[in-house]
């Protein structure tokens, strides 16, 4: 089984979620305005989402053989998400990107599920549809947010 695309896209997805996590600890430290009490500590739970998901990929990883990226510069380099300027952001502002970011994390995670799906990798295919859920579920939530 030749695995290399997916392990190539899981890789690139590590990635991602680690360019993603520094862009929402960003918004966590420069919040302002009259929605911080509400949105900062809703960071503090994306965060922690994220780091769950980093190491649940990375993981599957090295179940499957291979190993995942740890650097800075193969992330940026591999990435989907644009990175952020770390200056005040208010409320709209930060879900707004978050919101854009999580689109484009999903799709990342539909290009994964195909792939997995194609290489008959029923636990790494499961992996993506849990996270994709829950993806779904936070844009459903952020644009009911800012709409």
């Amino acid at each position: 089984m030749d695995n290399m695309n997916l392990v190539f896209q899981m890789n690139k997805f590590v990635g991602d979620l680690h360019v993603f996590k520094t862009k929402v600890h960003n918004f966590h430290w420069n919040l302002v305005g009259e929605h911080f009490f509400v949105i900062h500590p809703m960071l503090d739970g994306i965060m922690s989402e994220i780091d769950g998901q980093i190491d649940s990929v990375a993981e599957r990883l090295l179940m499957i053989g291979h190993r995942p990226h740890a650097s800075l510069g193969v992330y940026l380099k591999h990435t989907v998400l644009s990175e952020a300027e770390s200056k005040p952001y208010g409320a709209k502002e930060a879900v707004s990107f978050m919101l854009a970011d999580f689109k484009l994390l999903l799709a990342e995670i539909n290009i994964l599920m195909k792939l997995a799906e194609k290489e008959g990798d029923q636990e790494t295919l499961s992996l993506m549809t849990d996270i994709g859920a829950l993806y779904q579920k936070h844009i459903w939530m952020f644009g009911a947010w800012v709409a």
